[in-house]
């Protein structure tokens, strides 16, 4: 510890003792703020590197949402529908039912009206928006959904819908 006294300077016969006072920066004082700095510049360094990794994978942004619709024709999203960012057939977790289907970032998807994407299952669609010059999908009834959000079930204002089956690629 670093002291500083005064009467060092005293005759050393003296009858009166040097008083010694505490230096104003000690090693005593200066250790734990060193550490906090420290501790505190590890953990910056740790959050900045984290922020910097990049995802180990590509999310394509790809899902299909469904729709229902009540008596005041309200939309709402039925939104407990898990694998729907994946491609494949996957089952409705329940029977819900569905008035307007949307998809993006998916070739094609397809909707059925039974489990396991039986293709005589398949439902009809049409595209309830503007003509399409460039999606022939969008102009007629079809059972291939292309990206959008304004696909409605053909003929019906709701059906159960049992499975769908999403794909990157026709």
């Amino acid at each position: 510890m670093i002291v500083s006294c005064l009467g060092d300077s005293l005759n050393r016969n003296s009858s009166m003792k040097p008083i010694c006072f505490p230096g104003k920066t000690t090693q005593a004082k200066r250790a734990p703020v060193r550490f906090w700095r420290q501790v505190a510049g590890v953990l910056i360094l740790g959050w900045l590197s984290g922020c910097a990794q990049t995802p180990t994978e590509t999310v394509s942004g790809a899902h299909i949402r469904f729709y229902s619709i009540n008596s005041m024709d309200q939309l709402s999203e039925l939104s407990l529908v898990p694998n729907r960012d994946e491609p494949g057939c996957h089952a409705m977790p329940l029977d819900l039912e569905v008035h307007r289907v949307a998809q993006v970032g998916f070739a094609a998807c397809q909707v059925y009206a039974e489990e396991g994407c039986p293709d005589e299952a398949a439902l009809v669609m049409r595209w309830s928006g503007k003509q399409s010059r460039s999606d022939p999908d969008k102009n007629e009834p079809t059972i291939r959904i292309t990206p959008g959000s304004l696909w409605l079930i053909e003929g019906k204002r709701e059906v159960e819908v049992g499975s769908w089956r999403c794909e990157f690629e026709d």
